[in-house]
């Protein structure tokens, strides 16, 4: 179970896009987030490229997590980007960047961004799902490994005891 699969649907998924830098990266995510979700992506573009100023969103690994806030929004918006070819993106390990998950969130809920920046962090972390997303051929493949993939932030269920005292 995590967060990110409530928000990622087969029409928020880019496969192999075909752009050589950040710039038109936030062009094709910022399409892809007014499409899905209806908000201006001259507005998105401009939230992406102003977080992306204060330092690079890069985790290393070649994926990136563009983010920022947007008061219009009521609930988050996430977008996965892959690209044809890595990208240059001052990553801290140097390594260009391919995957992109693409994060929007309401401007009043910061503790539901950082909830779900970890979540991407950690699903980015795992060398399997990793290479499954570089793999996937289709956006249907991309959604359900994320669907499939255990947070490991999610809650446990509450042991049962069988036991009475």
């Amino acid at each position: 179970m995590n967060l990110l699969s409530q928000y990622l649907t087969i029409d928020t998924v880019r496969l192999d896009i075909d752009v050589v830098s950040r710039k038109r990266l936030f062009e094709e995510a910022s399409f892809a987030i007014e499409t899905a979700y209806g908000e201006d992506h001259d507005t998105v573009f401009e939230a992406l490229m102003a977080r992306e100023r204060l330092g690079s969103t890069a985790l290393g690994h070649g994926c990136a997590v563009p983010h920022g806030r947007l008061e219009s929004l009521q609930e988050p918006a996430l977008v996965l980007l892959r690209t044809k070819q890595p990208i240059a993106y001052d990553a801290p390990d140097d390594k260009p960047v391919r995957l992109f998950m693409t994060l929007l969130v309401p401007q009043d809920n910061p503790e539901e961004h950082l909830q779900i920046l970890r979540e991407i962090a950690a699903l980015f972390a795992d060398d399997a799902v990793r290479e499954g997303l570089l793999n996937t051929t289709e956006a249907v493949g991309a959604c359900e490994l994320i669907a499939n993939w255990n947070s490991p932030f999610a809650e446990q269920p509450a042991a049962t005891s069988t036991h009475e005292a």
